[in-house]
């Protein structure tokens, strides 16, 4: 059974024709001690999809960094400028973005989240667009917005491999809508592209962006995943 990275013939890109979950994501994460991955707005379908095979992660031991989009109103952002705590107004829109999970893959992709967290080998961090003024802006002035999917993947070995492209994460994104990503691989000649994977999740997770404000879910937020925590570790995807 292969134990790292490199002993997988992975693609150097994947599309609607392949099986994601089976060939790539599945065989990664068996592999990997370390996952960072950039997804987007914080909310029940979006962590499933962020959380697609992470089972695997598991039973390595291994650990995961989660980064997540949220999006604030105009009155969100005037309560922030009379003094409203931003981690307090952050909270609120995260806890409302967590429903309650409307199919049996999103709450068992969930409880994978949970338990990572609960024994603490998940840090999820949130982004925002900040302004002139230094703090964030509302949805209705962002012209761009926090929409990377990417995310790096690394081995007992230390080899990395990244994956970043259009994975599309809504409801029906992971199993039926168009989308396509590439690979890089840190031991051939696109190892350049997956440095550039790298350093952009790491200048985002330590608020390293001129433009964009990073901070640790509120415990608020923590504390609504961990409802989903189950009895023992998950040891596979719902979609095996």
């Amino acid at each position: 059974m292969p134990t790292c990275l490199r002993d997988h013939d992975f693609h150097i890109s994947y599309g609607p024709a392949d099986d994601r979950l089976h060939d790539f994501y599945i065989p990664a994460l068996s592999c990997s001690l370390r996952y960072d991955r950039t997804a987007g707005f914080f909310s029940s379908t979006a962590l499933a999809v962020a959380a697609a095979g992470v089972a695997r992660l598991i039973a390595n031991g291994g650990s995961m960094r989660l980064l997540v989009g949220a999006e604030l109103s105009k009155a969100d952002v005037r309560a922030i400028a009379h003094g409203q705590a931003l981690s307090d107004v952050v909270a609120e829109r995260l806890v409302a973005a967590l429903s309650e999970p409307e199919e049996e893959v999103m709450l068992r992709r969930l409880e994978v989240l949970a338990w990572l967290v609960a024994t603490g080998r998940l840090d999820i961090r949130v982004v925002l667009p900040k302004g002139p003024d230094g703090r964030p802006l509302p949805a209705s002035q962002c012209q761009d917005y926090f929409h990377p999917k990417e995310g790096l993947f690394t081995d007992r070995q230390g080899d990395q491999i990244a994956f970043s492209g259009s994975v599309n994460e809504s409801a029906t994104g992971w199993q039926h809508n168009y989308e396509q990503f590439s690979v890089y691989f840190s031991w051939n000649a696109t190892a350049p592209y997956l440095a550039q994977v790298r350093y952009r999740f790491e200048r985002l997770w330590n608020g390293q962006e001129p433009y964009w404000i990073a901070l640790d879910v509120p415990e608020a937020a923590r504390q609504r995943l961990l409802r989903y925590r189950p009895a023992t570790a998950p040891t596979q995807d719902p979609l095996e």
